[in-house]
């Protein structure tokens, strides 16, 4: 595993990277590459010291698009022997700017990185790129009925991850949350252009196909009303190492799950510090910024780690 440089507000970016490059089939539609070997022997605990004034590992272009620029990068993490220096995400981040509204001065939401790494691949026009960010897609079927009438509306949807909301009355552990996972809702007072009532809207959504690799990002974000502020959420969340998505889905492909990735965050709300767990190879990893550890021990078995958990990456079995 190989570092990133990490200079102010990059570390949402960086965790974000992380779990992408563990992301076998993502990577390697992405560069057409293996995972590179460790390359560091029996360095296990070996931490890569940042040298920011090394040159970049490759020449880039100052208007390449995200899918050139996170190509490059993996492709750099993927050329990992002892002695390299952390990779420099800075291309990367500038090409997520000017996709979007992302500024090198404020701190980004890892959630939001995610999605803004996704649609710009979507975005790109190259199949591979399209075929990459595909592999978090969720479909769901949507029926709104009037319950006078019976007049109904089906729709399609797709989304890149599953919302997990924690505190009173909710579950803490995410498989006991998968299997009462619902998106159906009744509108009252709705007025039904079919019948002319005023009569309740039955909303049901349904999981019509589970992605290839399953995305969780924990709503930590709660509204104080005494200070007006959005504070952190840090009930803790069991995530198990496999996940059973049988009882979220009417689909009938293989819905048993893997945990290989983990984006913690702490800190306030509005910026904080962001950190990811990694499985390569069967082992953990701890990665934060150039700093990158193995991990002895399960990561959700580290003191106060289910409690700082924002975002949940499993793969399919």
């Amino acid at each position: 595993m190989r570092g990133l440089i990490n200079v102010g507000t990059h570390c949402a970016v960086n965790s974000v990277l992380q779990c992408l490059y563990v992301t076998d089939d993502f990577r390697i539609t992405l560069t057409g590459g293996l995972c590179g070997s460790d390359g560091d022997g029996d360095g296990d605990d070996d931490v890569v010291v940042v040298d920011v004034d090394d040159d970049a590992d490759c020449d880039r272009v100052s208007d390449s698009t995200v899918a050139s620029e996170l190509t490059s990068v993996l492709r750099d993490m993927d050329r990992n022997t002892r002695g390299m220096p952390p990779c420099d995400p800075h291309p990367l981040v500038d090409a997520l700017i000017r996709y979007s509204e992302m500024t090198h001065e404020v701190q980004q939401d890892a959630d939001t990185v995610f999605k803004c790494v996704l649609n710009a691949l979507a975005d790109d026009g190259d199949p591979r790129c399209k075929q990459a960010s595909g592999l978090w897609t969720i479909r769901k079927q949507q029926s709104a009925k009037c319950s006078t009438c019976n007049a109904e509306c089906v729709s399609h949807h797709a989304a890149t991850n599953v919302i997990v909301y924690i505190g009173e009355k909710k579950p803490n552990k995410l498989q006991d949350y998968v299997d009462d996972y619902s998106e159906s809702f009744r509108v009252s007072d709705y007025h039904c252009g079919t019948c002319q009532e005023e009569t309740e809207l039955i909303v049901t959504t349904d999981i019509t196909e589970l992605p290839a690799v399953l995305c969780f990002t924990v709503a930590r974000g709660q509204r104080c009303v005494q200070r007006g502020e959005l504070m952190v959420n840090t009930s803790a969340i069991d995530a198990p190492q496999e996940l059973d998505c049988s009882r979220m889905s009417v689909t009938s492909q293989p819905t048993k799950y893997e945990l290989y990735g983990m984006i913690t965050h702490t800190g306030p709300y509005e910026f904080g510090h962001y950190a990811a767990f990694v499985k390569k190879k069967s082992k953990w990893y701890f990665v934060d910024g150039d700093v990158v550890k193995h991990c002895p021990a399960l990561p959700l078995s580290y003191y106060n780690v289910p409690a700082h958990l924002y975002m949940l990456m499993y793969r399919r079995l």
